[in-house]
């Protein structure tokens, strides 16, 4: 029976064990974060409003544009990439380690349009003082688009549209936390760090059962 109640004992702990790690394991803000397929809004060279519906935002990337688009997301070819259009600066990115691939997108405009045409994207986790930028792939090569930051969303004007990728400094996305003096980081998203308390309050009741158990049994 000692045996058995002890074993019991341990489950409860592991169990509530196991949910902690999961909590303190919550995701947090990266580069994975995808830009909508719906944009904020468009005009046009008159500066005149598109309309949202003919602007399309897509995952789907045409065959032609395939191997560049495959390319910069990769390690090597990001890299060449971010060397290439001297990235780290363009940014304003503290290394390049700091610098994540946010998203690629095929996007144009259906009917005629007068170009240049300025854009504006709803992109999750981005807030007006995160560090970005959007590049454009012009048929031959990737080029920096000047960008400006919101919340939530990106805006840029293109000559021309084609893949369009996201380039953003990771420490300043909405929830990161910078570097701090000693060299340490860490970075948080405000689901994980809600999830602390929470967790703390499930082991902390965990302790209290146990407790109480062995004593009723003492």
């Amino acid at each position: 029976m000692k045996s058995k109640f002890f074993k019991t004992i341990g489950l409860a702990l592991a169990a509530a064990a196991c949910i902690g790690m999961t909590a303190f394991a919550a995701p947090s803000p990266t580069a994975s974060t995808p830009v909508s397929d719906t944009a904020v809004s468009g005009t046009d060279a008159d500066g005149q409003a598109i309309d949202i519906s003919d602007i399309v935002i897509e995952s789907e990337i045409p065959a032609e544009y395939a191997e560049a688009v495959n390319g910069i997301k990769t390690e090597a070819g990001f890299a060449k990439v971010i060397e290439d259009l001297d990235l780290v600066n363009v940014v304003g990115a503290s290394s390049i380690s700091d610098l994540t691939l946010l998203d690629v997108k095929n996007v144009y405009v259906k009917g005629n349009v007068k170009f240049p045409v300025t854009l504006t994207f709803h992109v999750k986790g981005v807030v007006s003082t995160t560090k970005g930028t959007i590049l454009h792939y012009n048929g031959t090569a990737w080029e920096v688009i000047d960008t400006t930051m919101g919340n939530g969303t990106m805006t840029g004007t293109f000559d021309s549209l084609s893949p369009v990728a996201f380039v953003v400094d990771k420490t300043t996305l909405e929830g990161a936390e910078v570097s701090g003096s000693d060299g340490s980081s860490d970075t948080k998203s405000p689901q994980t760090a809600a999830a602390y308390p929470a967790t703390a309050a499930l082991l902390g009741v965990s302790g209290i059962a146990v407790i109480a158990a062995l004593k009723k049994r003492a």
